[in-house]
């Protein structure tokens, strides 16, 4: 089994991500040329059509992105073996075992036969276990149901319990002040000029807990943009899993946005007070906007 069942993340930048189930039929490496593509189709799809793409893993994701026009005979040369059980010579498959996502930022298409394709999920996607019910007389119907109503009110108690220790928890942690710093400068190494912005969010004891980071990069050319995108160079921007965020990219006027989200931690080496949060961004060099919620 070459395939796996993933989830399909689909970033905005309102931190939040809508989720889709593709099957994905192989990621693999074309020995003749040393590029990495996936293969994939929507678990519920009706329609004969494979989506495909060159692919780079980013932790435990795959990122597909559009493939020359040329790389279709690779793909369905990929497809054709598989569905008959020829010998994958010129490509080394790449496990799927620690993969738990797909990333789609572009695609290619590529329609086949209804046969291929059942022949594609038969061969490389694994069955699901299914479960098998047991009937079970009235004396254990009883004891199951005595057990489902003390396990109720357990439950009931327990929420009641866990309720009012986060609400008290909250009450201290509430979201009162946030600052605003920006700062606009040139990064030489990919010819672009960026717009940065961070919102500082604070809570009742004055103790930072979250930072919002937008940075827009404006490129110079055309060019500049198109090899910032098409070469990878994008990834390098992007922050690690830890963190959550979102990207979109803006063709039309060469510009690439990156949205992020951090939760303070006992790895964040920076300043975490209110006072010293603002005067550690000025000394940077940000113009910064204090406020408090709610103004």
């Amino acid at each position: 089994m070459n395939g796996k069942e993933l989830k399909v993340v689909e970033y905005n930048l309102t931190f939040g991500s809508n989720a889709r189930l593709v099957n994905v039929f192989g990621l693999f490496r074309y020995k003749k040329n040393n590029s990495l593509y996936v293969i994939y189709t929507d678990v519920a799809a009706n329609y004969n059509i494979v989506y495909y793409g060159s692919s780079h893993v980013k932790g435990n994701n795959i990122l597909c992105m559009s493939c020359k026009e040329e790389d279709i005979e690779i793909i369905k040369e990929y497809i054709y073996k598989i569905s008959n059980n020829e010998e994958l010579d010129n490509f080394e498959i790449i496990s799927l075992d620690d993969i738990n996502g797909i990333e789609i930022i572009t695609s290619n298409r590529l329609e086949i036969k209804p046969e291929v394709l059942s022949d594609l999920i038969e061969k490389t996607i694994p069955k699901k276990e299914e479960k098998t019910v047991e009937k079970k007389g009235n004396n254990v119907k009883k004891k199951g149901r005595n057990k489902a109503l003390f396990l109720t009110l357990f439950l009931v108690v327990l929420v009641i319990g866990v309720f009012s220790y986060l609400t008290s928890i909250q009450d201290k942690k509430t979201i009162a002040k946030m600052i605003t710093c920006e700062k606009t400068f040139d990064d030489r190494k990919i010819s672009a000029s960026v717009s940065e912005s961070n919102i500082f969010y604070f809570n009742n004891q004055d103790t930072l807990e979250n930072i919002e980071t937008t940075d827009i990069y404006k490129f110079n050319t055309e060019s500049d943009y198109q090899d910032f995108i098409n070469k990878g160079t994008m990834y390098k921007y992007m922050p690690d899993d830890s963190i959550n965020g979102g990207y979109k990219q803006d063709d039309e006027n060469y510009s690439f946005t990156i949205v992020t989200k951090e939760e303070i931690d006992i790895n964040y080496d920076k300043p975490t007070k209110y006072e010293e949060v603002l005067s550690y961004n000025k000394r940077e060099g940000y113009t910064c906007d204090e406020k408090l919620v709610g103004e």
